[in-house]
C-alpha cells in the first residue's frame, strides 16, 4: 500500500516567506525487488508559477543526507535522475528504485538537471553512502520546465531507497513566479523514521 505523509518544518523566521508549504514524502512500492523501502521527496509549492532552480549546500549551510544502513544504488543508475535512462528502466524493473537526486523529473527524458561544480563528487553516495556538500548543488536553468510544480503543486527533489531512517538537511532556492531577482532560500531539515512509517 502506498503511503504519503508530510513533515511540518520549523523554518527560521527569515525563511518563512518563501513560496513553499511543506515537504511531502511518498512511498513507491517496490514489491521487494530491492532491499529496503523506496521514497520520493517532494516540495509542495504555493503557486503554479513558482520555480525551484537549485538544491544546494554552502560553507555555512552544508547540505547532507544520511541513512544508517546506506542507500540502494543500481549499477546502471546515477546520482542524478538525468543519468537514469528510460529505456534501461523499462528493461530492468529494479532500476526503477535506484537512489538519485533531481529537480522535477524521474529519469533522463527531458531532464535538464545538472550538478555544480561539474566535478562535484557523488562517489561515496553512488557507493551507497552518505552525501554531503558545502560548496555544490544540483540545479536547472530557471526557464526549464523541470523546476515548475506538477499538477499536484509538487516538485520532485529525490528518490531514496533504504531500509532505515533518513536524516539530513536540504537547502532550496525558490524563484517566486520564476523571477530571479526575488530568489528565496528555504532550509529543509529531514527526518523520516522508516520503520514507524511502515507500521502506520
Amino acid at each position: 500500500m502506498q503511503k504519503i505523509f508530510t513533515l511540518a518544518l520549523a523554518l527560521a523566521p527569515a525563511l518563512t516567506f518563501a513560496q513553499f508549504q511543506e515537504l511531502v514524502i511518498e512511498e513507491v512500492p517496490n514489491s521487494g525487488l530491492v532491499d529496503g523501502q523506496t521514497w520520493r521527496i517532494y516540495a509542495l509549492m504555493e503557486h503554479p508559477g513558482d520555480v525551484i532552480d537549485a538544491v544546494f549546500g554552502e560553507e555555512n549551510a552544508p547540505l547532507w543526507l544520511h541513512a544508517e544502513n546506506g542507500f540502494y544504488q543500481h549499477p546502471k543508475g546515477g546520482a542524478l535522475a538525468s543519468e537514469v535512462q528510460r529505456y534501461d528502466v523499462e528493461q530492468d524493473r529494479s532500476l526503477r528504485y535506484d537512489t538519485w537526486f533531481t529537480i522535477g523529473k524521474a529519469d533522463n527524458y527531458l531532464n535538464k538537471v545538472s550538478s555544480f561544480p561539474p566535478d562535484l563528487s557523488f562517489d561515496a553516495f553512488e557507493a551507497g553512502g552518505d552525501f554531503e556538500t558545502n560548496n555544490g548543488a544540483w540545479f536547472v536553468v530557471p526557464t526549464n520546465s523541470n523546476g515548475l510544480p506538477d499538477e499536484d503543486g509538487r516538485v520532485l527533489l529525490a528518490q531514496l531507497t533504504t531500509d532505515c531512517e533518513l536524516d539530513g538537511v536540504l537547502y532550496l532556492q525558490i524563484l517566486p513566479g520564476g523571477v530571479g531577482a526575488s530568489a528565496q532560500v528555504v532550509e529543509l531539515p529531514l527526518y523520516a523514521p522508516c520503520d514507524e512509517i511502515a507500521s502506520d
